[in-house]
């Protein structure tokens, strides 16, 4: 690589952390990714599009990793909720490819999955897909849907994670249908789960609520916990087929 490249490349690194990737061009403020952009351009070519020209919806911008670090939490439904055994899976499978690149982007992943009367820490924060993978082997589904005391516990993990890392970004996953049916006050369950998720709006940490609802029916909970949150809401399909590291970092 030619030395002023070089030296470019690393001004541009120091100002805006380590280059990891591309995403879609939307703001003027980013820096377009060249070779992402032309790669994007060839492969494209033979469906149609002028290999000689770039239009301005075929143009890539750099995606950049903080230089902070950034804690991942994982907050999934275990109980009985149709489809519960899939969804694990799933959501396992997002947390081994993150963890794959873990040091490289600075990240610790963490999760806890709640089901019956409590939420349990599956997996303290790590950067090591070794443990991942152990501590993930075996958990157990099924019971009722303890909402409430997942979001409690949640909050209090970030404040642990926060004491020890505060420098690093929080990102909170909630992987749910929203369906609470039991609570820890004897109150409406869905009413005390509210109540615990307004807490995030007091706090640095941002929060994606996924609505795992495999129905037809479009039920609302899950979006209705977003909106108290303060939290971006997506249903699971988004994040199935697409890169979830495009949503944290967005």
């Amino acid at each position: 690589m030619p030395a002023k490249l070089l030296i470019k490349r690393r001004k541009e690194e120091n100002s805006k952390g380590r280059h990891r990737g591309s995403k879609k061009f939307e703001n003027p403020a980013n820096s377009i990714d060249i070779f992402a952009t032309v790669k994007n351009n060839l492969l494209s070519s033979g469906r149609g599009k002028d290999l000689n020209s770039i239009d301005k919806d075929s143009l890539l911008a750099k995606r950049f990793i903080g230089k902070k670090g950034t804690s991942i939490l994982f907050v999934v439904d275990a109980s009985g909720s149709m489809g519960v055994e899939e969804l694990m899976s799933q959501t396992k499978g997002i947390v081994f490819n993150l963890l794959k690149d873990a040091y490289l982007n600075r990240e610790r992943v963490g999760m806890i999955a709640f089901r019956g009367i409590s939420a349990e820490i599956v997996l303290p924060f790590t950067k090591s897909i070794a443990m991942a993978k152990k501590k993930l082997s075996d958990i157990k589904t099924g019971g009722k849907t303890p909402l409430s005391i997942s979001i409690k516990k949640s909050l209090d993990v970030i404040e642990k994670e926060n004491a020890k890392f505060k420098e690093n970004q929080k990102v909170i996953i909630f992987f749910t249908d929203g369906r609470a049916n039991i609570s820890m006050s004897g109150n409406d369950p869905f009413e005390e789960a509210v109540s615990f998720a307004r807490k995030f709006r007091k706090m640095d940490v941002r929060t994606l609520v996924v609505d795992t609802d495999p129905t037809w029916i479009s039920y609302p909970y899950a979006k209705d916990l977003a909106k108290e949150m303060g939290a971006e809401y997506y249903k699971l399909s988004d994040i199935l087929n697409g890169d979830i590291r495009c949503l944290i970092y967005k």
